[in-house]
Order: C-alpha cells, then sequence, then structure tokens
C-alpha cells in the first residue's frame, strides 16, 4: 500500500480522528461522464452487473463489463430521470467506452463534465447519523461492495466554499491514502484491473454478482488474513496448503501501527479455504492466521 508524503502513524492518527467523528476527502479528480437520454438507464444496465432502478436508491458502485472483459469499476449518480453521472478514476479509458458503447443504444448521449462538477466522500462513525435526515438531492448513500457511505456532488465552482463549509461544522480533512484505509478496513477491493486474468472474472462476481449465468469463472473467496512474521508481500506472492499446492494468490498488503505483522488481502478458492496454511517468499515460509470477521 502506497502511504504517499504520509507517514503510516500520520495517516492512521487522522483515520481515528475521522473514524470517531465524521472525515471529509475531496474526490473532484475523478473523471466524470454525462450519459444522458431515454436510453441511458439501458446502456449502463447493459454493461454493469448491478443494474440500477427506482427502487436501488439514486446511486450505485457497479463494475463496466464488456462480455468478459473488465473495463472499469464506476459510480454511477442519477441527476434527473434520463441523466447519469459515471465516475471513476481511469478517465479515458471510460470515456472511450461509453463513447462506443453509445452507439448500441443512439438514443443516449455521451459528454464529459470531469470540470462541471465537485465531489466529496464522507466516513465516520457518525455520518450516517449526520446526513439521514438531510433532504439534499445531491447526497447519495452508495454502496461499494460491501461497504456503504455517503456522497456529495456539487458545482466545480462551489468546491472549495463547500469544503469550507464542513470544516467550520468540524469534519476532518482526509486524504486519499486516509481514505483507503476506511476502505480496507470495510474489506473494500482496490485496483481490480490489477488482478490477474485468471482470477479477475472470480473476483468480480463475488463483489458484483453476474446475471448472465454464461460467464464461467472461478468460484473465488476473499479473504483478509495477518502475517505470523514482519515479511515483505506483494501481489507476486502465492498461497499454498500444507502439502504445498497453490491454492489462491495476494492482492494486497497493508499495516496498522499497532498491529506487529502486516494484514494481507488473498483470493482463494473457495472449495479450498479451510486448507490455507502458508505464503512462501523466497525459501521462507509465513503462516497466515485468517481475521474471522472479514
Amino acid at each position: 500500500m502506497n502511504y504517499g508524503s504520509q507517514s503510516i502513524n500520520e495517516i492512521y492518527e487522522t483515520y481515528i480522528k475521522a473514524r470517531n467523528s465524521i472525515g471529509i476527502v475531496n474526490q473532484s479528480h475523478l473523471g466524470k461522464f454525462l450519459v444522458s437520454g431515454p436510453s441511458s438507464l439501458q446502456l449502463i444496465n447493459h454493461y454493469s452487473p448491478a443494474k440500477g432502478d427506482d427502487k436501488n436508491g439514486n446511486g450505485f458502485y457497479t463494475i463496466l463489463m464488456k462480455k468478459k472483459k473488465f473495463i472499469a469499476e464506476v459510480l454511477v449518480l442519477r441527476l434527473s430521470l434520463y441523466r447519469f453521472l459515471v465516475i471513476g478514476s481511469e478517465k479515458n479509458k471510460i470515456y472511450k467506452f461509453l463513447k462506443k458503447a453509445r452507439r448500441k443504444y443512439r438514443s443516449s448521449f455521451v459528454s464529459e463534465v470531469t470540470n462541471e462538477y465537485a465531489l466529496f466522500a464522507f466516513h465516520g462513525n457518525h455520518a450516517g447519523d449526520f446526513f439521514k435526515d438531510i433532504d439534499y438531492r445531491y447526497i447519495y448513500r452508495a454502496k461499494r461492495q460491501n461497504y456503504s457511505y455517503y456522497q456529495l456532488l456539487s458545482p466545480k465552482k462551489d468546491e472549495f466554499l463547500t469544503i469550507k463549509h464542513f470544516f467550520g461544522l468540524n469534519f476532518v480533512p482526509i486524504s486519499l491514502e486516509v481514505e483507503k484505509l476506511f476502505l480496507y478496513n470495510n474489506n473494500v477491493i482496490l485496483n481490480i484491473d490489477k488482478i490477474p486474468r485468471s482470477y479477475r472474472l472470480g473476483v468480480c462476481n463475488e463483489l458484483y454478482p453476474f446475471s448472465n449465468p454464461k460467464v464461467k469463472t472461478k468460484d473465488i473467496k476473499i479473504r483478509k488474513y495477518e502475517l505470523d512474521r514482519n515479511y515483505l508481500v506483494t501481489n507476486k506472492h502465492k498461497i499454498y496448503n500444507h502439502f504445498g499446492k497453490k491454492i489462491g494468490i495476494i492482492h494486497c498488503t497493508y499495516r496498522l501501527p499497532y498491529k506487529k505483522f502486516p494484514f494481507v488481502i488473498a483470493f482463494v478458492r473457495r472449495s479450498k479455504m479451510k486448507n490455507v496454511s502458508i505464503i512462501k517468499i523466497g525459501k521462507n515460509e509465513a503462516l497466515i492466521k485468517p481475521i474471522l470477521n472479514y
């Protein structure tokens, strides 16, 4: 996990402070694309395992896929009946995909509006109590994988005014690196495009279950473990059972200051989960202990 210019201790201290109140992170750098027109929702639903409708709220996370090809994980916000914002970090890739996808849905239109909107996310134990009674159409409670939190959309011209407003309410400013700690601790899988292809579809199906039975995937379970030693583990390392047979792969690791050893988020074949025992690092072996509340 890359912590940028902040130390692990600084990130963790800010995380604890925000977790015990409400933290605000500016996500305005993300690419934003307006999909509009009578067939706009049909376009999004055609390439998304998570389906938008009038019952599931106005904001949801999903992945865009073309057949078996993973495109990107995105946030979809409904602005009005026929207007949706598709938001994600891979700007060029998402925009090119949506422009091609609209050829199938001629009554839809796609335009880039990254510089027209600011976006903020709110994390912390008190965020739910603060936002649940606020009646404002551009506050969204969106679920990313298995973690729900609040997001606010505002005009780009009001970006700094919005930040100033929430700072005045004693919201804790958090960086993107601190936000990652909220996501990891709530079991959100990041960098899906970096997952090896042999596991990627299985992980996508676990996160956002496919409705198409024709898509065959490995039966993957996402698991969190704690190492029993202070080894440097990367996503190049594999997980083995006590017979030395590979049964899974590492996705990422991260550390917490009060823990002696790092945590590992891994993908394991569901049928082999009970046999997980070691990670091999060169000639060394490290035992891993499952985190039962994952």
